[in-house]
């Protein structure tokens, strides 16, 4: 067969499905690469001087690979931290007790968001009301009290409407198992069609996460592909397959 050049530019999409679910896009990613570590085993030539060896065996020790996020989802954190995702729907919240310090400065974080169109209301705990930019400032997800104004240490309640949000609650779930589907093209062939299916794979918690800094945030997340039993037949691939069109 005559040589024919087919370098490769992979752009497009990384879905993944949990427990035989929908496969979801985890959005925007930058890199998915795989890496594999040998374990050999040599037989050295011990028949003529000079060295050398009479037999080799190698096998797969390790199949590893790696995927940069760029959507900082619930969903996307929770694969980095083994974590929860929860659905937060609007809804009233009325008097939720905090404590406070009676000190100027002090940050009073609500439980949930809360939505910035509707003013939260605070009181003191004997339910005397307080007065926004007297005795406290709103930040984006509470509020700040204010040197000389009224709160005091007895805490305050909090009444406020929730945003619609999400929440991860990190380190509460084991490691889960996912199918990974690289629904891909090769820009540098015209964008043709090119597709990497990972049966069995799991991640790792991630290494670092930023969330403070003057660059787009990056989720980098490691994972191993692991064998599937139910991919049976001769020459099929129990760990991933690839298909592209030439």
């Amino acid at each position: 067969m005559a040589y024919r050049e087919f370098s490769y530019i992979g752009v497009g999409q990384v879905y993944l499905s949990a427990d035989g679910g929908p496969l979801l896009t985890v959005g925007n990613a930058s890199a998915l690469s795989f890496s594999f570590d040998e374990e050999k085993k040599t037989q050295k030539d011990y028949t003529s001087p000079g060295g050398g060896n009479a037999n080799s065996t190698s096998r797969i020790d390790n199949f590893t690979g790696s995927l940069t996020m760029h959507d900082y989802t619930a969903a996307n954190l929770a694969l980095a931290l083994r974590g929860a995702v929860a659905e937060i729907a609007t809804a009233a919240v009325v008097d939720e007790a905090h404590d406070s310090h009676g000190v100027g400065g002090e940050l009073i974080p609500f439980d949930f968001n809360y939505d910035a169109d509707i003013a939260p209301v605070i009181t003191l705990a004997n339910a005397t009301p307080c007065v926004a930019d007297t005795d406290y400032e709103l930040t984006p997800n509470g509020i700040l009290t204010i040197e000389g104004g009224n709160i005091d240490a007895n805490g305050v309640l909090v009444s406020y409407t929730k945003a619609v949000a999400e929440q991860m609650e990190a380190l509460v779930e084991a490691g889960q198992e996912f199918k990974l589907v690289f629904d891909g093209m090769n820009e540098a062939q015209d964008g043709k069609a090119s597709k990497v299916s990972l049966h069995r794979i799991k991640f790792s918690p991630a290494q670092g996460l930023q969330f403070l800094g003057g660059e787009y945030g990056e989720v980098p997340i490691e994972f191993e592909v692991l064998s599937d039993a139910t991919v049976v037949g001769a020459g099929l691939s129990k760990y991933f397959k690839l298909s592209q069109v030439v």
